[in-house]
C-alpha cells in the first residue's frame, strides 16, 4: 500500500496529498489536503484461469477527492494521472505489475466535496496450498 501512496504522490504534483484508508476522513474535512489521492486495498478475488491452480487477483482502489466546485476536467485529468503513475508499477513480491481497471465517478459529499475511484488489479497469482 505505501508503495503504492508513494508511487503518485511522487508522479502526479496536481496533488496536494497522497494517503492511506486511515486517512480519508482527514482528507474529506480538510481543504488545504484536497485534492487528495487515497489507496484503498479492495481484496483478493478469484482469477478465472485455466491453469487447474488456484489463482487470484489483489485489487486496489485510488479514491480522488476534490473540492466540488473544482471543474469535472480537472477531476478527469488527475485521475488520467493516478492511472498513468500507477499502470504497470509491480508494488510487492507475489502480486505482479498492475492493470487499470477503471476510472469512476463515485459520489458527491455534504455538498462540498466529489469523489472518483480509480481502480487497479494485479497479475493474477497462485495461492499457497500445502498438501
Amino acid at each position: 500500500l505505501q508503495a503504492i501512496i508513494d508511487r503518485i504522490r511522487e508522479a502526479v504534483p496536481g496533488l496536494a496529498s497522497g494517503v492511506g484508508m486511515e486517512e480519508l476522513d482527514d482528507a474529506l474535512e480538510t481543504d488545504n489536503r484536497l485534492p487528495a489521492a487515497v489507496v484503498v486495498y479492495s481484496g483478493d478475488y478469484p482469477a478465472q484461469i485455466d491453469t487447474g491452480k488456484q489463482m487470484v487477483k489483489r485489487y486496489w482502489s485510488v479514491i480522488l477527492v476534490l473540492e466540488l466546485q473544482r471543474d469535472p476536467l480537472d477531476a478527469i485529468d488527475l485521475a488520467k494521472e493516478i492511472k498513468d503513475a500507477v499502470k504497470g508499477f509491480w508494488p510487492c513480491t507475489g502480486v505482479g505489475m498492475l492493470t487499470p481497471a477503471g476510472i469512476r465517478f463515485i459520489t458527491k459529499f455534504d455538498n462540498t466535496r466529489v469523489a472518483y475511484e480509480v481502480r487497479f488489479v494485479g497479475d493474477a497469482w497462485e495461492i499457497y496450498n500445502p498438501s
